[in-house]
């Protein structure tokens, strides 16, 4: 088998989430199978902080990106210095778009393929991927959905797409569910803790209403984010009458030993997900899955209503409680649905079978012939008043580089952006249009 050479593009503001699990397991195993992995962890002055990383993944193999001068010319400047002393074959961009520039442009002169990760059916990520249809040589995605929509709406080939889930290992042991009778229904959230994309806001709103409807419940939230502050005071109010316990964020082997095992439910709001590993990985311990009935669901075909989970639409909490009175209620219902939960999480939806599709993509992808065209030139617009004096990008970075003057960022995706943010309202209602068709299935 012969050995390649990956380095993986990834930021670094959040360590705790899913993607970051998935890289991590792609660097400690495709090892095994033939890889050199090198991770490139993005750099910045506020937000970005590998060394914060390396304490939550101290046994990767992790290089600095240093974008700390805060200006576009300075990251692609450091993506390259990387990509020079890493000599990769293969470049995997999670989530950071100034790679795309970088190995497009070095492409003629290295034969490296770009890979881009898609984990997320977003506008801004599908029309970056449109923009660099002619140098992507491969795209990996969370789901079957994005994968179709890279393929309609981004124009790839087929063949350059493939969705592959997160790996859920298998239980440390054998899992026995107890009947809930004659006690509390035990509720697992675990996931980050934000508004926008999880829906933390559902959660106060889904236990008011088992309350209303005098069902006696527990509540573990595993996980951490921007309202965790906010959820911890809403749900304070049901303290004094119910079991309510955060953890913060937990790692996968703390939340196999303390937390799927225990639970009865895995409570799940999101407006939308790829592949979400989280309730899968309860699925293999039998708990079962409430959740949203997300753009997607039913499209990957992982979360079936009425077979292994309960769904119910985003942003109904209360039919979400109705789905958790009927999981009570009615014994052999929850039985059923968590003897094909746990069937449910084999083969390629399996960490092994994850692991080997990734190598397979990679390798299928340095086979094929290497994607290459014109580059897009996305011209440097820095912030401040030397822009509004028409000071040239290049004239400003060479200053700043000069006097140790670094643009502040105000948030990590300024800092190290996501994505170019030439999004078009035409490209958007494209996009809609894919998405409000999956939403139709769903319902």
């Amino acid at each position: 088998m012969k050995t390649y050479r990956l380095l993986i593009v990834s930021r670094c503001s959040n360590p705790h989430g899913g993607a970051d699990r998935i890289i991590a397991d792609l660097c400690r195993n495709l090892p095994h199978h033939g890889w050199e992995v090198t991770l490139g962890l993005t750099k910045g002055a506020s937000f970005n902080d590998p060394e914060g990383y390396r304490s939550v993944y101290p046994d990767l193999p992790i290089v600095e990106i240093d974008g700390t001068l805060g200006t576009r010319s300075s990251r692609l400047t450091a993506i390259k210095k990387v990509i020079d002393e890493v000599r990769p074959d293969v470049v995997l961009s999670m989530r950071v778009f100034d790679a795309y520039e970088v190995v497009a442009k070095e492409k003629q002169n290295r034969g490296i393929r770009l890979v881009v990760g898609v984990r997320a059916f977003e506008d801004d990520y599908l029309s970056d991927v449109k923009r660099y249809r002619d140098h992507i040589d491969g795209c990996v995605t969370s789901g079957k959905l994005v994968a179709e929509a890279c393929c309609r709406f981004a124009n790839l080939e087929r063949q350059r797409v493939i969705s592959i889930a997160g790996g859920v290992h298998a239980p440390e042991c054998a899992v026995s569910r107890q009947p809930i009778v004659g006690r509390p229904v035990r509720l697992l959230y675990a996931g980050r803790i934000e508004k926008e994309q999880k829906r933390c806001q559902d959660l106060p709103l889904l236990l008011a209403e088992l309350e209303r409807r005098s069902i006696e419940f527990e509540l573990d939230v595993a996980g951490t984010g921007p309202s965790e502050s906010e959820l911890r005071n809403q749900l304070s109010q049901f303290g004094d009458r119910h079991a309510i316990r955060f953890h913060g964020w937990v790692d996968r082997e703390t939340l196999y030993r303390d937390q799927y095992r225990k639970a009865d439910l895995f409570v799940h709001f999101a407006a939308w997900e790829g592949v979400t590993i989280a309730p899968r990985e309860a699925m293999a311990h039998g708990c079962v899955p409430v959740i949203s009935r997300f753009p997607g669901l039913v499209t990957e075909g992982q979360f079936v209503d009425e077979t292994n989970c309960l769904t119910f639409p985003v942003g109904d909490p209360v039919a979400a409680a109705g789905c958790v009175e009927r999981l009570v209620g009615e014994p052999e219902l929850i039985t059923r649905l968590s003897e094909q939960a746990k069937r449910s999480q084999s083969g390629c939806y399996s960490f092994d079978g994850s692991i080997v599709a990734w190598d397979a993509a990679f390798r299928s992808w340095l086979d094929a012939p290497m994607r290459s065209g014109v580059v897009p030139v996305i011209n440097e617009k820095l912030p401040g008043r030397l822009t509004d004096l028409g000071v040239p990008a290049s004239v400003q970075n060479t200053f700043r580089k000069w006097a140790g003057r670094p643009v502040r960022h105000r948030s990590p995706g300024s800092e190290w952006p996501t994505s170019s943010g030439l999004l078009t309202d035409d490209e958007s209602r494209q996009i809609d249009q894919i998405r409000s068709e999956a939403i139709g299935t769903a319902t």
